[in-house]
């Protein structure tokens, strides 16, 4: 009796051995926890180049944004934070969202809208526009590449 009552104990504490380790690789493979880094260039005009976080982990902002702009030989800096509105999930790690930057003092609150796509999480894909159509945030181009490389390589912008 006692050694089917060991028996049932040590196959109990296998079983969930086993249970435990598949259920936190489910809930990092979804989109309940989610940070990713993604190198971006801002405009159209590929000379601001950018690190962008996506992320759901508080108590941070979801989505934080760092410009770097070469000015005359100097790089200036500057933060952004942005509010979502709206975020769809549309399939596994892809969302539609619709944010506006809480203190960009050029914009004035406009309204962005876009999708982040990090199915692939090694090459993130990114398209944000601004209410008027524009290109506002996109995947670093081979210009931004070159422009980031001149003058700054030693700053890790994200994934490519």
């Amino acid at each position: 009796m006692k050694k089917k009552n060991v028996q049932v104990i040590i196959s109990l504490v296998i079983f969930f051995l086993f249970v435990t380790q598949a259920w936190p690789a489910n809930i990092l493979n979804s989109d309940s926890d989610y940070s990713i880094k993604i190198a971006v260039t801002i405009g159209q005009d590929d000379y601001i180049m950018g690190k962008l976080e996506y992320s759901n982990h508080p108590p941070q902002f979801p989505l934080q944004l760092v410009t770097f702009n070469p000015i005359g030989g100097v790089i200036y800096s500057e933060p952004y934070v942005f509010e979502i509105l709206e975020k769809i999930i549309i399939s596994k790690n892809v969302h539609r969202i619709k944010c506006r930057s809480i203190n960009d003092k050029y914009g004035g609150g406009t309204e962005i809208t876009g999708t982040i796509d990090f199915s692939n999480e090694l090459k993130p894909k990114i398209n944000l526009v601004n209410e008027y159509g524009h290109i506002y945030i996109s995947n670093i181009s081979e210009k931004g590449k070159k422009t980031h490389m001149e003058y700054i390589p030693k700053v890790w912008l994200g994934l490519i």
